[in-house]
Parts: C-alpha cells; structure tokens; sequence
C-alpha cells in the first residue's frame, strides 16, 4: 500500500514540475514607444543651447536664452527635425542651438520635437524692452516664447532701419526687430528695425481667419506666406464687411508699438 500511494503521488506531482516558468512582465521596448502616440496637451516652446544630453536619463539640459537652465524629458517618440531630415532623437551636438515643443507629460516637460540650427549665429526676431547705451546692451523680447534676452553689443555691431544703415542711437524701446547674435557668447551681430511706432504698412495677401469678437483677423501675406495677425478695432462697418475668409485683400495698417492696428481695407481682384 505504501508502494502504490509512492507511486500516484509521483504520477500527480509529475505534471507539476514539468510545467514552465509563467507568464512573463512585459517590458516596453524603443519600438512599442516609437509607435505610441505622442503626448498632447498645450504646446510651450523652449529655445537656447543644448548644454547636455543624457541618455541615461533620458534628459535634454538645455541653456536658455532668457538665462537659466532647463531640464526636458525625451522618448523613442521625440522627433528630431534639421534642415534636411527628420529622424529619431538620438543623439545632438553640445552647443547645438535648438528650439523644443514641449508638453507636460507625467508632471515634467516632454519634448514632443526638437529643431536644430547652427551654433554660430542665430535669428531671433521681437519687441526691443530696452537698450542701455552706457553698458552697451540691448533687451529683446522673443516673439514666439516672450521670454527676455540681453545681449552684447560691440563696435562691430550693425544697425539698419528697414534696410538702410543706421546708428545705435536710433534704437528704442517698443521697436520690432530682428538680432542675428552669437548665442554662445550673446552678442549682436546685426539688428535690423522692422518697425517703430506710429510707421504705416501695407499688407497684401489673403484672408486666413476672422474674429470679430476679439476684434482681429490673421491674413496669409502674399511675399512669403507668413501669418501675420492684425487688429480691426478701428475699421468702419463697411471695412468690415469686406473682411471674408479666403478674400484677396490689401491692408494699410500702423504700428502702435504693440501691434498692427488695420486702418482701410482694398479687396485685390485675383487674375486667373
């Protein structure tokens, strides 16, 4: 008896021991992530040098040009855009001048994409906040991050007031601008005026969007396919009427140190 009950427990526990492991835990791999969908929410935008890049941590270091630094989360799903290419986020030169889409992703900033340019000389186009002639320094306003950037100015700096050579003297604040500086070292290589208060402009282009609760319209201009946004405050109603979307117009406006103010509207007949 005590043969036979030997020999069905090793029949029964047989089967037990010649199972395999279980089910494993599955471990998200570069191509699952490359795959999955790239976070959402709203987009911020953080330009400067890149200081360092850890693959470790999966972390962009990145110096910015309104001063300080600033630590940005990547992913296999990160994109990398240069001028001719766009591939993965692997790896980018120190000292590389980028400009990074970031959203909140898991409480820290995410890099949804990451746009590479020379690290020589930048073009950055805003308002100028201030110029201090005694410390030979200008503040400008980033047009598209609104963050502050100081730079130096040296007596190789040239100034042009809408194409036309001009002094330091005639900086002032409120003026838009563009700087191409060195930013490595932050200094002004040329400033070029685009606009001081109280200049007129003509516009000519089509019409992208209105709206007239916020009193504004974006219009598509004709030179270099730029969105420019303009105000219509000071339109009559019958200025206003001609403002459709998809319309072909041309639009005298004046510079009020903030922004484009719309002062008459021409409908432009397109040849076909």
């Amino acid at each position: 008896m005590i043969l036979i009950a030997a020999c069905v427990h090793a029949q029964v526990a047989a089967p037990a021991t010649s199972e395999g492991p279980g089910p494993q835990p599955t471990v998200a791999t570069a191509k699952d992530l490359s795959s999955a969908r790239t976070p959402g929410g709203k987009v911020g935008l953080v330009r400067g040098v890149l200081k360092r890049l850890d693959p470790i941590h999966d972390q962009l270091l990145i110096h910015t040009f309104g001063g300080g630094d600033v630590r940005i989360a990547f992913d296999a799903r990160s994109q990398l855009f240069t001028k001719t290419t766009r591939t993965r986020l692997t790896s980018i030169p120190v000292g590389c001048v980028v400009s990074v889409d970031t959203v909140i992703y898991g409480g820290k900033l995410f890099a949804r994409s990451v746009r590479t340019g020379s690290s020589s000389a930048i073009d950055l186009s805003g308002q100028l906040v201030r110029y201090d002639a005694v410390k030979s320094q200008l503040t400008l306003r980033d047009a598209t991050s609104l963050e502050s950037i100081s730079l130096r100015i040296i007596p190789g700096t040239m100034v042009l007031n809408r194409g036309q050579p001009a002094s330091l003297q005639a900086l002032s604040p409120g003026m838009l601008v563009r700087v191409q500086f060195s930013p490595t070292q932050k200094v002004a290589n040329n400033v070029e005026i685009l606009a001081e208060p109280g200049n007129s402009f003509t516009f000519e282009g089509r019409i992208v969007a209105v709206d007239l609760r916020a009193r504004v319209l974006a219009l598509s201009e004709d030179s270099d396919q730029s969105v420019r946004e303009l105000a219509i405050t000071s339109l009559d109603s019958a200025s206003l009427g001609l403002l459709q979307e998809g319309s072909d117009v041309s639009i005298r406006a004046e510079f009020d140190g903030d922004r484009y103010n719309a002062r008459s509207v021409t409908v432009v007949s397109r040849t076909p």
